[in-house]
């Protein structure tokens, strides 16, 4: 993994075109992985920190879809749907944005340091902040500008009424970005926001297709997978075995590989990453199909 820190000026070529055009654009982007990316087509999904399991699932999906399009991912690295978005642009071997808001030193939160190292190898990790900079609620609500600058779309999958979302969201719509809205049950409090927000004029988005068809120049790919024998790596198939018939608890896991649940919820992080186990509601697991 490239664990170097460059930086773009905002005069730099590779400064993120799209990023030049909003009101305050920072004067200064940390990157570490592939700063060339930074100007590819991308789009954003954005949600919730608690969100439901049902909110994940959809942002994954939508995630992969898109990158299959020929699309970058980009989002915050928070809990919740923006992981599942990045999860999703991995997954489907695309590429993929994280936002921070602090500095290369202080990952947050700790419990995706995973997802950050796994992010740099296949996408861009980049922050306004000098790497030593702690992270503070203004600045994540700073860095929410970013998030929707360099994207020429955003999709928001749960929300609250009044959250970051609900912030980055407004700031898209005063980018004049197109924005896209997952409409939820009345009764779902993690989809308040993103009902409120097709009220105010956001694109009510049911299919991927939504979205194709407000960019013209998104074609359709077919997906060919090839058959091919699946070569488990060596450190995960003592899980593979373990979930080989059924679907298993995180905590049945942890005491069948005799390990605590720290070292058993990260190895599985890793392998939901790489594609070979998927997690189920309840923080149930099992392999992937």
């Amino acid at each position: 993994m490239n664990k170097e820190i460059k930086e773009i000026k905002l005069d730099d070529k590779n400064y993120p075109k799209l990023l030049k055009n909003i009101k305050n654009p920072p004067q200064k982007l940390y990157v570490m992985g592939n700063e060339n990316i930074l100007n590819d087509n991308c789009f954003s999904i954005i949600g919730s920190r608690s969100c439901t399991e049902n909110g994940m699932k959809t942002a994954k999906q939508y995630a992969k879809q898109l990158v299959k399009l020929g699309l970058c991912i980009s989002s915050g690295m928070a809990k919740g749907i923006d992981t599942a978005g990045h999860i999703g642009a991995l997954e489907g071997g695309g590429k993929t944005i994280a936002v921070l808001g602090g500095g290369f030193s202080h990952i947050y939160p700790e419990e995706n340091r995973l997802l950050f190292e796994k992010i740099i190898e296949q996408g861009a990790v980049i922050t306004e902040y000098e790497p030593k900079q702690e992270p503070c609620g203004k600045q994540f609500i700073a860095r929410n500008r970013i998030i929707s600058g360099i994207a020429i779309g955003t999709l928001v999958v749960e929300a609250h009424y009044r959250s970051g979302t609900a912030i980055t969201a407004k700031l898209a719509l005063e980018q004049r970005k197109k924005l896209f809205s997952i409409p939820n049950q009345v009764d779902n409090k993690y989809g308040v926001g993103t009902n409120n927000l097709i009220r105010k004029g956001a694109i009510l988005t049911r299919y991927v297709e939504d979205i194709i068809k407000e960019f013209p120049f998104l074609k359709s790919k077919p997906i060919c997978e090839e058959n091919k024998e699946i070569n488990i790596p060596t450190e995960y198939q003592d899980i593979c075995k373990i979930l080989s018939t059924e679907t298993i608890h995180i905590n049945e896991i942890s005491k069948k590989l005799k390990l605590d649940s720290n070292q058993t919820s990260a190895k599985l992080m890793m392998m939901e990453l790489d594609g070979y186990v998927e997690k189920m509601p309840g923080n149930f697991f099992k392999m992937k199909e």
